[in-house]
């Protein structure tokens, strides 16, 4: 088993390779052209690789919740593949909620800008 320290360690190294696995999603990502497709990829990227999950029940050791889903379906051991399951279920839908909220308010904003600015939407054509 680790020590502290190595524990840190190795959260450290998952936390930058996590984040460049989402940094080079992002990128590809940026293909679609709709910002309403593009950032709930995104959004369901990030909750996968950075929602954490004790290993054992009341201890106090984390691993991502999606490979321990990941190692327990594959190797068929333990009964931590449901509660991985679940842990990344009720992330999921708490960040869905908060990106359809701050989605609504892009969009009603979007659409008072362009009402009250139409001018903006008129000489961005011939500018270019």
């Amino acid at each position: 088993m680790f020590n502290e320290a190595e524990y840190q360690s190795v959260w450290w190294v998952y936390l930058a390779a996590a984040g460049g696995c989402w940094l080079v999603w992002w990128k590809i990502t940026a293909l679609a052209r709709w910002w309403f497709v593009r950032e709930p990829l995104c959004l369901i990227m990030a909750v996968l690789l950075f929602t954490p999950m004790p290993v054992e029940q009341g201890g106090g050791w984390y691993a991502p919740a999606f490979l321990i889903y990941l190692l327990d379906t594959i190797l068929s051991t333990g009964d931590n593949g449901p509660r991985a399951l679940a842990e990344i279920s009720i992330t999921l839908s708490i960040a869905a909620v908060c990106w359809l909220v701050y989605a609504a308010i892009r969009v009603v904003v979007m659409r008072w800008w362009r009402r009250t600015h139409p001018a903006d939407e008129q000489q961005a054509p011939a500018e270019s």
